[in-house]
């Protein structure tokens, strides 16, 4: 049992957090099943004082309560390492013996508070323990650490079930973004995110009311949430659902990441670490820093930029085409066509200035239809620069001033035998300014036969290099680049654009919309544009499929194309499905005001340092396994996802659950 409270405390007010601990053990009791449950209190984050207490003194009043009540205590607190060093949050867990199980100092600053005179783990390696508890695996993210994709994913590199995230929240105009990336992390983990937070502070002497934001975040359900002022959430916690679900090849989102691909990256990108400011006042100069770091890295502005201008989303129905046909490519031009001419009765106004079509917007979902599809199948329906598609794309950006987003399959003369799903970015003048290959695809159930980077990692670098992996366009309207649908539930591929540069992501996607996973995958939209400060547009198709060869075989596909605003707000969706040019409007300048704000830039504060070497080959969906025969594809039936998943229980990085797992039985998926 987890119990998450929402009661102010301090270290050295020993009366009160005593009551505080013995009124949640005597409520987990009432609500409890069995007479001696297993109980974990997660108390708030207890900000600074006038004078941070003792590190040594503070815990061992914590863990002599752990020990008096019998439970798992955890919480942070603002408290003095030793008696020479600089306040810090410090992250714990105690076992009912009184025993530190988990200490976790805190690695961003404190940016919610507006910085404050405390230090914090910036730029270090960080190790990410986890504690195996008799009822979860444990790890602890304090406060704004919990909105770094990369720091959850090393702890549930590490097998946590529960990630802690003790905190204290303000309302401001992201709050409802942070919420959203809290139930991301769970998301994107199959794991719990638990968050509590108080509900006043004393300032001075002036009681301060702060918003309700303690809640329990499941990955898929909705969370549960502190409603009004009480002091305790009791949560259900089902862990035999949680692990059922992460040992599933469909869902196994830690084992499908392609870790390898982004921790070359993160090796690069590393810095060297400087020590971390201890004042408010050092954490502002170190933002200023910061600050001109990133403007040097982006370049200076372009004399022909345009600072605001209109987008078209397109929503387009395209003809399937079925599997053995021998008109492909007649199919093909029918749907650029159509396409096409549902984008100019809009693209034309002047102030539109981009133009970005859905995932297989000129094959129909899957690019050909069938279950059993070959790498031949694929090649029939792809395309390779210079082609046709790409000329009359040209002259449709050329007639209207317009740049175009697209995607399709693609082969390249430098890899014969490959099809990659590819996204192409053509500018106003009709020259194509960069291809983007999908890094995160269906290939790693086997539903689809195209090659990813990641199949073919060293020989795809040793052709392109890294950066061809996250491509950005340096235009007028922008620095653009592209992502392909399953991409966005994987957070490393925004953030590598963003590391690139991108403003703004043109997301090509054709998404079904079943009853498990569609409030993530919306979520997740969001949450790549508030966690990287970028414009998020997804181009979504939206219709009904039906194979020639079947009336049964149908695919759905519902739509709801968006746009989202770089503060992870939703500008606005297409209500249903159907064809459908949404026009929304991107602002540049909006934009770069609030990246200039270190508070609200959370990417300026990513140092890979801290979690680059635990993406590494050993980790996650292995990188090369496709190196071989082109047309010899070995991810069928998900065999290779499966020996991760078992390498996973066998390492303890998964817990088996008590149930037998349908190893051979999970549902297969439109899902490409």
């Amino acid at each position: 049992m987890i119990i998450l409270s929402q009661a102010a405390w301090t270290p050295s007010n020993k009366k009160t957090l005593d009551g505080i601990v013995g009124a949640a053990v005597s409520e987990a009791k009432r609500q409890a099943s069995s007479g001696k449950p297993e109980m974990l209190l997660l108390l708030p984050h207890s900000p600074a004082s006038k004078k941070a207490p003792d590190e040594k003194k503070a815990f061992a009043v914590l863990a002599a309560l752990a020990k008096s009540h019998g439970l798992h205590l955890a919480g942070s607190a603002v408290v003095k390492p030793n008696a020479k060093s600089a306040a810090q949050t410090i992250g714990f867990l105690f076992s009912p013996k009184g025993k530190l199980l988990l200490r976790a100092p805190k690695i961003t600053p404190d940016l919610i508070e507006g910085f404050s005179d405390t230090t914090s783990a910036l730029g270090q390696p960080n190790d990410f323990p986890v504690a195996k508890l008799p009822f979860a695996q444990v790890g602890i993210l304090c406060g704004e650490d919990i909105h770094y994709a990369q720091y959850a994913r090393g702890l549930a590199f590490h097998g946590a079930e529960i990630i802690l995230n003790p905190s204290i929240e303000r309302s401001d105009r992201y709050f409802d973004s942070r919420s959203l990336s809290r139930f991301g992390r769970a998301g994107e983990n199959t794991a719990y995110i638990a968050t509590a937070s108080p509900i006043e502070m004393t300032d001075g002497r002036q009681a301060v009311k702060l918003p309700n934001a303690t809640a329990f975040y499941h990955w898929e359900r909705p969370e549960t949430r502190a409603q009004s002022s009480e002091t305790f959430v009791i949560p259900d916690l089902d862990m035999e659902w949680l692990r059922r679900v992460r040992a599933t090849p469909e869902r196994s989102f830690i084992a499908i990441l392609r870790a390898d691909v982004y921790g070359r990256g993160y090796k690069q990108w590393t810095e060297k670490t400087r020590p971390a400011p201890k004042t408010r006042e050092g954490w502002l100069k170190e933002a200023q820093t910061r600050l001109a770091a990133e403007a040097k890295s982006t370049g200076p502005q372009r004399p022909d930029y345009e600072e605001q201008y209109d987008v078209c989303i397109i929503q387009s129905v395209p003809r399937l085409i079925p599997l053995g046909v021998n008109n492909a490519r007649e199919i093909i031009r029918m749907n650029l066509e159509e396409g096409l001419s549902l984008a100019a009765s809009r693209a034309n106004i002047p102030s539109v200035r981009l133009v970005v079509f859905p995932e297989f917007w000129l094959t129909g979902p899957g690019g050909i239809g069938g279950v059993q599809r070959t790498v031949r199948d694929m090649e029939r329906v792809a395309i390779s620069y210079p082609d046709e598609v790409f000329d009359r794309v040209g002259k449709f950006a050329q007639d209207n001033k317009v740049f175009v987003a697209f995607q399709n399959f693609e082969v390249h003369p430098k890899l014969p035998g490959r099809v990659f799903n590819s996204a192409f970015l053509v500018d106003d003048a009709g020259k194509l300014v960069h291809t983007y290959r999908k890094n995160q695809c269906a290939d790693v159930w086997g539903f689809l036969p195209d090659t990813t980077p990641g199949s073919i990692l060293d020989k795809y670098l040793d052709t392109f290099g890294y950066d061809a992996l996250f491509p950005v366009a340096d235009t007028s309207i922008g620095k653009l680049a592209n992502m392909i649908c399953f991409d966005n539930m994987h957070p490393e591929v925004a953030y590598g654009l963003r590391h690139a540069g991108a403003e703004v992501i043109l997301h090509s996607s054709s998404e079904p919309h079943g009853g498990d996973g569609r409030r993530a995958w919306d979520n997740a939209r969001r949450l790549r544009a508030y966690e990287n400060t970028c414009y998020m547009l997804s181009a979504i198709d939206g219709g009904e499929y039906k194979s020639v060869e079947s009336e049964i075989m149908t695919f759905f596909r519902r739509g709801h194309t968006r746009l989202v605003n770089f503060d992870g707000t939703l500008q606005g969706t297409v209500d249903g499905p159907g064809p459908v040019v949404f026009r929304g409007h991107i602002d540049l300048a909006a934009l770069r005001r609030a990246r200039a704000n270190p508070r609200v830039n959370f990417a300026l504060w990513n140092d890979a340092g801290v979690y680059a070497q635990h993406y590494h080959a050993g980790m996650g969906f292995p990188s090369n396994l496709w190196a071989g025969d082109p047309y010899v594809n070995p991810y069928l039936g998900a065999g290779k996802l499966r020996e991760v998943i078992a390498q996973y229980l066998e390492k303890g990085i998964y817990v088996a659950p008590q149930t037998k797992l349908g190893a051979d039985r999970y549902r297969t998926s439109d899902q490409v």
